[in-house]
């Protein structure tokens, strides 16, 4: 197998990326052996308690990827830095959880930024219909926009960790679907401004409704289709209102872990260190994590009941014609320094 092979291969990661992220994580573990022996010997002044909210239950593996870095940072910190995880948007839901960071409400969030689009187009980079669908093509965008969403997020005193993918996106429906037409009308649940751009463009009707909202949302006829890795149907058990999906693999959304800028500065240096050695692993673990619940989750969904399906000749034309219309959109929304990225990104390929 070639190079260009390997990249295209949507079953593994490419050996160069993973031998240097092991490296990475690697030193970065030993500092933070070390930072562990430092602190055990002189302590904080004082010791931190940071509150996590999480939108996905306690089960889903966003909330669990996130637990585990918590565990793992008690751990390396010998206790000192406790940061508690709030799962099912107990604490602040979806959409309030970065505003709620920014405000130091909670020290420490994780969400998906393409859910704030409005305040800057590139935070929906990820969301762009067939720009990047496949893990590897996610994973040269990311490491093309991760800079500017640095500093982005550095002026709304933000300091982003690391970023945990999503299965590829496919389309949930309450009914058989043969044609565009058979569409119309639906009311589509959104979470982001692609995907209720999406929902406008095939002709339903979007409506935004923050997933711990999602069962009553199905159950009242509220929610007729929806775009999904497919994760919040099974953990929602939203198969008997949601039984047909297609498997459109449209785009792999992002959840980014992030935190108030102001507490990591507060942090020394050792510390620092310390959790971004964790923060490197955790997100290796996530795409792992991801990449096996691809196949996973259509297997669960269909012993659900749930009929997996690829989209037929006419359905994904009109997907296509959605993919590039909207990616026409984004870039013109997103000026100079978006089509600088999407250039640099499309010169991988």
């Amino acid at each position: 197998m070639d190079n260009n092979d390997k990249r295209n291969d949507p079953t593994t990661v490419p050996t160069t990326r993973k031998e240097e992220t092991n490296s990475m994580v690697h030193v970065l573990r030993k500092t933070a052996a070390i930072t562990t022996l430092t602190l055990a010997a002189n302590g904080f002044a004082h010791a931190e308690v940071w509150d996590l909210p999480s939108p996905q239950p306690s089960d889903n593996y966003i909330t669990e990827n996130v637990s585990w870095f918590a565990g793992q940072v008690s751990e390396a910190t010998n206790g000192e830095l406790d940061i508690r995880v709030h799962p099912s948007g107990s604490l602040f839901p979806g959409d309030q959880i970065k505003r709620a960071v920014q405000r130091d409400q909670a020290q420490i969030g994780v969400h998906v930024l393409s859910a704030h689009q409005n305040e800057n187009v590139l935070y929906g980079i990820d969301s762009v219909p067939f720009l990047a669908d496949s893990f590897e093509e996610s994973t040269q965008l990311w490491e093309v926009t991760k800079p500017a969403l640095d500093e982005m997020m550095a002026e709304q005193n933000l300091q982003l960790l690391y970023h945990i993918p999503w299965p590829p996106q496919g389309i949930f429906f309450d009914r058989e679907i043969e044609s565009p037409e058979d569409a119309e009308g639906l009311k589509f649940r959104a979470y982001n401004t692609a995907t209720a751009r999406f929902a406008e463009l095939m002709g339903m009707t979007p409506t935004l409704i923050e997933e711990a909202e999602l069962s009553q949302a199905a159950a009242t006829g509220m929610v007729q289709s929806l775009i999904s890795s497919g994760d919040p149907v099974y953990n929602h058990q939203l198969w008997d209102y949601l039984p047909h999906f297609y498997d459109a693999k449209a785009w792999l959304v992002l959840s980014h872990v992030f935190v108030n800028k102001d507490r990591w500065e507060d942090l020394d240096e050792e510390t620092r260190q310390a959790v971004l050695a964790i923060a490197a692993e955790a997100e290796q673990r996530g795409e792992e994590q991801a990449r096996e619940l691809t196949d996973e989750l259509k297997n669960r969904l269909s012993d659900k009941g749930v009929a997996i399906n690829q989209p037929n000749e006419e359905l994904q034309a009109e997907f296509n014609r959605i993919g590039e219309a909207m990616q026409e959109e984004w870039l013109e929304k997103a000026g100079p320094q978006g089509q600088q990225l999407v250039e640099e990104y499309r010169a991988m390929q």
